[in-house]
């Protein structure tokens, strides 16, 4: 099967990095760097210059108001703090699916002794980097600075931990929702202000909201799979799934909610006129050419982070946003990412560090880091007071307070991978959804079980 295959590819490279870090210290080589290219230095971990000690962060980041905000941030701490600190925004390429390239950079810093002081990782990730012990446990440094996670939410707190330490100080999180378009529901004679609430309504407006001339798709409803709704995550919690018994440490991919998901999936590509659909939906551009923003499909599945989008290419769009419809009424959820500051293993500095990554967490630093990029903060009472009284955010932090994370498992870049590769699968008969989610249940949970 080709997600076992994929699966047997990263088990390969986890092992590689683990080798490499079974060989490197805890004292780094100042005369080693990383490899790979950078927009500003990609040198190994700063020295300290005269009486000021140099911090650097490296982030995958592009421009953006998410940059500015970081920025912003850094510029801010080091125009404050009183202890001659200073920090410098690294930014390292990021050229393939799933940052694997820039974290194999950053692997291949560590394991040389020159790692930066401070990297920022996805949070769903931050477990895979604890398991191979490529980070620094942060509780001790914490207490030293009287730094706590307190008021800080449930999704936000499970992705800074591993084992009941801590790894990671959460920096931004983000949500989904149901975007629709109001001028396209009036067109086909349905309420823009009474959008779906249950799967059953989604699957019918989205059959109403739908134009074909033969094979040809004028206007699409609904793609389940499209934008943020892939991977299974989304549907698989909104049919009432999991996907991770943290208790017993088992992942749960095979539970029949989540798989009833993934049925519904292929169901509703037949429903739509099958490989046609499914051919379609292969397709779908971004940015300008964004089905969603120009106006060619009708409801999506889109993060807070899409909204700068919608305002730059189309800024006449008429939407609204409501919480991701769900098999029963009243029982949505979500999916919340978001990105986290973690010291690598061997990083200098880490007392200076952690005294920046203080800041970070302050209200002042997070309220300017919302205000900024239109990102969601960590503490609740940022969110709050940045964003009450927007309507549209309004509905994302009503989905803030019940919202999930991606299981927090060293394996948890692999089963987001195959989870769109099961998908592919399903969506092209190679196999029924039981049998594809069965298997990948038991092909993943060996991976996993190999970290207890």
């Amino acid at each position: 099967m080709k997600h076992a295959k994929r699966i047997a590819a990263t088990a390969t490279a986890l092992a590689m990095s683990a080798a490499l870090l079974a060989g490197c210290g805890s004292t780094p080589s100042s005369s080693s760097a990383a490899t790979g290219d950078t927009a500003d230095s990609t040198s190994s971990a700063s020295t300290s210059s005269g009486d000021t000690i140099e911090l650097t962060i490296w982030h995958t980041w592009g421009a953006g108001p998410g940059l500015d905000a970081m920025q912003q941030m850094v510029d801010d701490y080091n125009a404050t703090n009183d202890k001659n600190i200073h920090v410098t925004l690294g930014y390292v390429a990021n050229q393939a699916s799933g940052n694997t390239q820039t974290m194999d950079k950053l692997m291949a810093a560590i394991a040389a002794g020159s790692p930066p002081e401070i990297a920022l990782l996805d949070n769903f990730q931050v477990a895979g980097w604890a398991a191979q012990e490529a980070l620094v446990p942060l509780d001790d440094l914490m207490a030293g600075v009287d730094l706590t996670l307190d008021g800080v939410y449930d999704w936000a707190m499970q992705g800074s931990m591993y084992k009941d330490q801590t790894y990671s100080i959460p920096y931004n999180g983000d949500a989904r929702a149901l975007f629709y378009n109001k001028d396209l529901f009036e067109a086909a004679g349905l309420d823009p202000e009474d959008p779906p609430t249950t799967i059953d309504e989604l699957t019918e407006m989205a059959q109403q909201l739908t134009i074909r001339d033969g094979t040809n798709y004028k206007q699409v409803g609904f793609v389940p799979w499209f934008s943020a709704g892939k991977p299974l995550y989304c549907w698989g919690w909104n049919f009432g799934g999991e996907f991770y018994d943290a208790e017993n440490n088992v992942l749960t991919i095979n539970d029949p909610k989540n798989i009833e998901a993934l049925q519904w999936e292929v169901d509703f590509a037949d429903l739509m006129g099958g490989q046609d659909f499914v051919n379609y939906a292969s397709g779908l551009g971004t940015g300008a050419e964004d089905p969603f923003i120009s106006g060619q499909i009708a409801m999506a599945v889109r993060g807070n982070f899409d909204i700068a989008n919608m305002a730059e290419y189309n800024p006449d769009l008429n939407y609204g946003v409501t919480p991701i419809p769900s098999k029963e009424e009243g029982q949505s959820a979500n999916m919340i990412g978001g990105w986290g500051w973690c010291i690598p293993k061997g990083a200098k500095n880490q007392e200076a560090s952690i005294d920046f990554l203080k800041y970070t967490l302050s209200e002042e630093a997070q309220t300017k880091m919302a205000e900024i990029s239109s990102s969601f903060s960590p503490l609740s009472s940022v969110n709050e007071a940045v964003y009450s009284g927007d309507p549209v955010m309004e509905v994302f932090l009503q989905e803030l307070n019940h919202g999930k994370i991606r299981p927090p498992v060293p394996v948890g870049q692999e089963l987001w991978d195959n989870l769109n590769t099961v998908l592919d699968s399903a969506l092209h008969k190679e196999d029924t959804p039981e049998n594809l989610m069965n298997a990948l249940n038991e092909e993943i949970n060996a991976e996993l079980q190999k970290y207890n």
